[in-house]
Formats: C-alpha cells, sequence, structure tokens
C-alpha cells in the first residue's frame, strides 16, 4: 500500500464521517424520559379505580440508567403494591436495536418486556426483511414504499418464540400484573 492510497483512503473516511447525520444524544434520552411518563400514565389511569379504594398504591423510585453514548442519568421506575405483592416497571433504556425504549416489568412469578416500537409493528418478525437474489436479479420485485413517519407505542412482547406484540390497554395491563403476580 502507497502513501497516496492511505491518503486516498483516509479522505474517503473523513468523507463518510460528514456525511453520517449526527445524533443529538440529549434529544434522545429526553423523548426517551416523555414516552417512559407517558406509559406511567396509562398504568396509573388504568389502576387509578383501585388506588382510589386503596387497594392498589403506585409509588416510584429513581434509578440510574447507564447506556453507551447518553452516559449516566436518572429515570423514574413504577412500583405497584397490591396486598403483599409488589410489581416493578423497570425502564432498561432507550439505545437499543429495533425499539425505541425497554421497560422490564417484574413480580414475585415472572417477568414481561414491554418495548416502544412502531406502532405497525405487530411481532419481533416485522423488523426483519429479507430479500433473495438470483444472480443480480430480485426473485420478487418489491416496489419501493414512501417513508412514513414513525408513530411511537408502547407494546407488550409475548414469550418466545413468536415475539407478538400486544397494545397496552387496561386488559392487557390486567393480563399481565396477573401473570407476574400468580394471579
Amino acid at each position: 500500500m502507497t502513501k497516496k492510497d492511505f491518503e486516498d483512503f483516509l479522505n474517503k473516511v473523513e468523507q463518510e464521517k460528514s456525511e453520517t447525520p449526527t445524533i443529538d444524544w440529549n434529544k434522545e434520552k429526553d423523548e426517551w424520559l416523555a414516552y417512559l411518563e407517558k406509559l406511567y400514565t396509562i398504568f396509573e389511569e388504568c389502576l387509578s379505580e383501585y388506588s382510589k379504594k386503596g387497594i392498589v398504591a403506585i409509588e416510584y423510585q429513581d434509578i440510574e440508567i447507564i447506556e453507551e453514548n447518553i452516559g449516566t442519568y436518572q429515570a423514574r421506575s413504577m412500583i405497584i403494591k397490591l396486598g403483599n405483592e409488589q410489581i416493578k416497571l423497570k425502564p432498561i433504556g432507550t439505545n437499543l436495536i429495533g425499539a425505541k425504549g425497554r421497560v422490564d416489568i417484574t413480580g414475585r412469578v415472572g417477568s414481561v418486556m414491554l418495548i416502544l416500537v412502531d406502532s405497525r409493528m405487530k411481532s419481533a418478525s416485522d423488523h426483519i426483511k429479507i430479500t433473495v437474489n438470483i444472480g443480480n436479479t430480485p426473485i420478487k420485485k418489491e416496489e419501493p414504499k414512501a417513508e412514513q413517519p414513525i408513530e411511537w407505542e408502547w407494546k407488550f412482547v409475548s414469550a418466545p418464540p413468536t415475539r407478538k406484540y400486544q397494545p397496552v390497554n387496561e386488559e392487557t395491563i390486567y393480563s399481565v400484573i396477573m401473570e407476574v403476580s400468580n394471579g
């Protein structure tokens, strides 16, 4: 390799660097924390009837999250108390592959994953696209789809191998609370 080859390589790397969009990690973190608060509001509204009766209590605890590119920051963890049971909604982070955020829900007998994904996604397999080519020709030609803005939505993730996504609503919240607390 010559010095000229190396300089060409460095120029190419520098050009790619300038063409790569920069990510505002503080903005990403703030967006994630706002979506987390929206999730907690959904749970609070769903459980408000039982909170008013004193059957369910909701508390929050600050936790520290450490993520690559974002660093260390504080987030709130939700704790749902019912009888002798304690259900925790623990935020995991936002810097993930295939999702904008993740929260783990744990109880005495199990756990369930919640993720913040594109509202059009129905399962983990929706994140995968496979194209088969014979030579340089695709077997099935797909028409390019117009880019649509992503509408982020919290969804429960079912157990493997299916990894189907379920919306977060009153019915699924009650079901998950019962599942993780052996209800």
